[in-house]
């Protein structure tokens, strides 16, 4: 029998939409694409009031509540993808032993050029990137080496250099026939609402991604991400290119200021522009009607 759920875990812009977006057009296989998680898990909640919960956000997305929309697609296996289940994997362990974590791991040079180039208030800097990818990544190896049959962890590069291989084997681990209509994952019918940020999750694999970082980072950001990761790197099988360098102290502490001011700032502009889009739309629902 298949295992359910799933997580899929990860830090933000590791592929975790990718993977979602994949998995779920397996015939068998639904993954919620993120929702509030901290509505999600409190102190004391049960297996059966976690499910309640994603169901209702899943009922509020699309019309129906999760048993309904299982049935509807015929799917079997439901799971919950969302970079901000690292902090509550903890809280997770109660849907054990039935539960599969898959966790994807990307180049922290990618992920921090992503952070910068989306401007989410997560990581603004080379250096409050790099930390944040570092520590996440430690509490996943942390969870994967308690759990090492409960856990798999894939690679981001893996996954868009050999997409076919890398999905036999997360099926295996979950125990699930392949499905080949996860090839053409972006011809398949998406439950994930499109943006700027994950357009590529829409299109065909495009294995250049995965070197981006390489002519968007300049030299001093690669050591800089590079210095902060390179333990973890070395865990994950990512090379450095720099060589060992020391982030001064004064420079450390900038970075730290520059997140701060300018990570606030974006947080909420972009709850702003959420808030004025939401405004927007219920006005024209309303001129509508």
């Amino acid at each position: 029998m298949t295992y359910s759920p799933l997580f899929l875990v990860g830090t933000q812009r590791s592929g975790t939409t990718l993977l979602c977006r994949m998995l779920t057009a397996h015939r068998d296989i639904f993954i919620k694409n993120e929702l509030p998680v901290r509505s999600v898990f409190k102190p004391g909640f049960s297996k059966d009031d976690i499910r309640a919960n994603i169901s209702r956000h899943i009922e509020k997305r699309y019309g129906q509540n999760l048993d309904e929309l299982m049935r509807a697609e015929g799917k079997s296996v439901w799971g919950l993808k969302d970079p901000e289940l690292t902090y509550y994997l903890g809280e997770l362990r109660v849907f054990l032993p039935q539960a599969r974590f898959i966790v994807i791991t990307r180049d922290p040079r990618a992920v921090v050029n992503s952070y910068m180039e989306n401007k989410w208030g997560l990581g603004t800097n080379a250096y409050t990137g790099a930390l944040r990818w570092r520590d996440e990544v430690l509490a996943q190896l942390a969870f994967e080496r308690e759990l090492p049959d409960k856990v798999l962890r894939i690679r981001y590069e893996d996954l868009v250099i050999d997409q076919q291989a890398t999905l036999e084997a997360v099926c295996q681990f979950i125990d699930a026939p392949f499905d080949d209509t996860m090839l053409s994952f972006d011809q398949q019918k998406s439950f994930i609402r499109e943006g700027r940020e994950n357009a590529n999750t829409s299109r065909a694999l495009d294995e250049s991604l995965t070197r981006k970082w390489k002519d968007k980072l300049s030299a001093h950001e690669i050591a800089v991400v590079d210095s902060l990761c390179r333990d973890v790197m070395a865990m994950t099988g990512y090379e450095p290119e720099a060589a060992p360098y020391q982030v001064p102290g004064w420079l450390a502490a900038f970075y730290r200021v520059h997140q701060a001011v300018l990570g606030e700032f974006q947080i909420q502009y972009r709850w702003r522009v959420g808030n004025w889009k939401k405004r927007l739309q219920r006005s024209g629902s309303e001129r509508v009607t």
